[in-house]
């Protein structure tokens, strides 16, 4: 047994222990089954949005040790190739209160921070009647570190700065009551184009869809986009040490060489999905042009929806057991601020509070999702027993969530209201024999298994499952 083998039993060891110890400590409490909320235009199909937006970048970015999130441990900021934003949209149907999405350049935040910047807002909430605040996270492997996972190695230390993420949730405070301040009346459209030859991927399936939400305000002043894409924003490279939003924010400046637009972004299912190389060979070439073909594939969509002036919104809270002892142990010290609970589920018994959100804009169905999916996870085309990892058949994953949303163009918004790593099929799923968690592995086809070493576990999916049915379940009887 080598020192990775006992570094690993000992880190299990310690985990099983904490959750022993949590569970002697306190009960979890019971999650009461959320029900939808409608919000409904009964005179015309007009929506209310408004948008707004504010950089979010250190002043000392050079000055002081930030850390580059996504990649490594311990790698420092540089400087700077493009700055980061958080944006913000409100929308409401006229009556009946609103929503807020929120679009931030960051890596992510744990759903703790999510709800500090809810709880922030509570005066706004009551004041507008604003239903639920939303952040999704773009994801971007060029960001700061906002979870804590890639601070310094030895000893280990977080890599949050304290004085950033309180800058970063002030600014997003800040963007969600300009926006609702700013709306309009207006018109809200959907559509999609394919944008294959921007993608590339190693997995079984992959969604290659970007989808607009578009809308119109009736002033004929600028329109806000929200767009929806499933690649990875890790396009600038692990070896980059420049802060950049990635793609997106070449997406966004195309888009707004043509006209100007307000835009959005949330990934869809990432995981393994990642802007091709055959786009450019240089990253940061890559980054940019990935980002244009993806802004003038948006203004090509041709086949725009109008949306009823509906909206349907349900936020359910679970429990996700947590069976990756290093996910585990990072709140104890003091790299991740989260809500743990004892579990029965899983090796360690414990399991981590996080949500997931069932939004529905006239009849385009959105599911937001704390992690980051692989394609197969939403929309199927697992592989079978042939292809897959361990050679056991597609029949012992969960189901796709699309089609237990009876609909194969359920849109989904990844990494938002909190991050909880990757969604791996059951029958992909493949552990280091003896460093479980701690180091990658290679399956029997030799291909790298790195995404099981930063997910909560084997469960993941399955809860997800059984979390998605009961949630359509309470809306199709809101809707009877």
């Amino acid at each position: 047994m080598d020192l990775g083998d006992l570094a690993t039993k000992a880190l299990k060891a310690i985990a099983i222990k904490k959750g022993k110890s949590l569970a002697k400590k306190v009960q979890a409490p019971v999650i009461e089954k959320a029900q939808p909320i409608v919000m409904k235009n009964k005179t015309d199909d007009l929506f209310n949005a408004g948008f707004a937006c504010a950089q979010v970048m250190p002043k000392d970015v050079t000055a002081k040790k930030y850390y580059i999130a996504g990649y490594k441990m311990d790698h420092p900021v540089t400087g700077v190739n493009d700055p980061l934003t958080v944006r913000a949209m409100w929308l409401d149907c006229k009556d009946g209160g609103g929503i807020v999405l929120v679009s931030a350049d960051v890596i992510g935040l744990t759903g703790f921070e999510v709800n500090r910047v809810r709880e922030s807002l509570s005066d706004f909430t009551k004041k507008t009647d604003c239903k639920l605040i939303n952040i999704s996270c773009t994801h971007s492997h060029a960001s700061i570190d906002t979870v804590g996972y890639w601070g310094r190695l030895m000893p280990p230390q977080s890599g949050v700065d304290k004085e950033y993420l309180e800058q970063l949730l002030a600014a997003i405070k800040k963007v969600c009551i300009e926006a609702y301040e700013n709306r309009k009346e207006g018109k809200m459209y959907v559509g999609s184009v394919r944008v294959p030859e921007v993608i590339s991927t190693g997995r079984a399936s992959v969604d290659d869809r970007l989808t607009r939400f578009r809308f119109v305000p009736e002033d004929g002043s600028a329109e806000t986009w929200f767009l929806n894409f499933g690649a990875h924003p890790n396009t600038m490279g692990g070896d980059n040490t420049l802060i950049s939003a990635d793609y997106p924010c070449y997406m966004r400046r195309r888009i707004n060489e043509t006209k100007k637009v307000n835009v959005l972004f949330a990934v869809g299912p990432i995981a393994a999905v990642d802007i091709a190389p055959s786009v450019a060979e240089d990253r940061t070439e890559r980054t940019i042009r990935g980002g244009q073909i993806l802004g003038d594939a948006a203004w090509k969509i041709d086949n725009d929806e109008q949306l009823n002036s509906e909206i349907t919104v349900l936020c359910q809270s679970y429990y996700a057991p947590v069976d990756n002892s290093i996910l585990a142990l990072m709140p104890t010290m003091g790299a991740v601020t989260c809500k743990k609970a004892p579990c029965t589920q899983g090796v360690l018994g414990m399991a981590l509070i996080t949500e997931m959100t069932y939004l529905k804009i006239g009849s385009r169905q959105i599911l937001m999702i704390p992690g980051e999916a692989f394609p197969e996870n939403i929309y199927g085309g697992y592989a079978d027993a042939e292809h897959s990892a361990t050679g056991l058949s597609a029949e012992i994953n969960s189901t796709p969530l699309a089609e237990i949303a009876e609909d194969e163009n359920l849109i989904v918004f990844g990494v938002t209201n909190d991050m909880t790593g990757y969604m791996v099929p059951k029958n992909d799923f493949i552990l280091h024999p003896t460093q479980a968690y701690v180091n990658t592995w290679h399956d029997r086809f030799d291909r790298h298994h790195y995404h099981e070493t930063n997910s909560l576990g084997y469960l993941t999916t399955e809860v997800m499952e059984k979390v998605f049915r009961g949630m359509m379940e309470r809306v199709r009887n809101a809707q009877k």
